[in-house]
């Protein structure tokens, strides 16, 4: 699966973000810094994360984004999916518009069965997990 920029971004700040105390602001800044980006893009990104109901955005002195008790148990597809703007359904690899099992093409059966797999599995892994596996030395929330 090939995911935008934005969407790699959102899914390592959400990670890194449910990695740190649970309840306490992370700034932006810091975020920027753990991922390599500048803190104009990591702020937009996390701004829309927050509109979408993922992270509470706390202003002034100690602000910065918590993640929201519901989001504990986001997985990974609603994220991409948020981010993306569009549904991860199988579509066709080689770009048909009509493309299914009735009129399928030559990579059809091969391209469906993987991109659902795929999909699957990331419906099973969640923002949580995720940050317990990339941080395990790290207080974990």
């Amino acid at each position: 699966m090939v995911l935008s920029k934005a969407t790699e971004q959102a899914l390592r700040g959400l990670i890194y973000i449910a990695a740190q105390r649970r309840g306490e602001p992370v700034l932006s800044r810091e975020i920027a810094d753990y991922l390599g980006v500048p803190v104009q893009c990591i702020t937009k990104i996390m701004r829309n994360l927050a509109k979408r109901g993922f992270l509470e955005s706390v202003k002034g002195r100690g602000g910065g984004f918590v993640l929201l008790p519901a989001a504990e148990t986001l997985n990974i597809i609603d994220v991409v999916e948020a981010v993306e703007g569009h549904s991860l359904s199988p579509h066709c690899v080689l770009g048909l518009k009509v493309c299914a099992d009735e009129t399928a093409c030559p990579l059809h059966r091969q391209w469906s069965d993987l991109r659902r797999q795929e999909i699957d599995w990331l419906r099973t892994q969640t923002i949580c997990e995720m940050a317990k596996m990339c941080f395990s030395s790290m207080q974990v929330a």
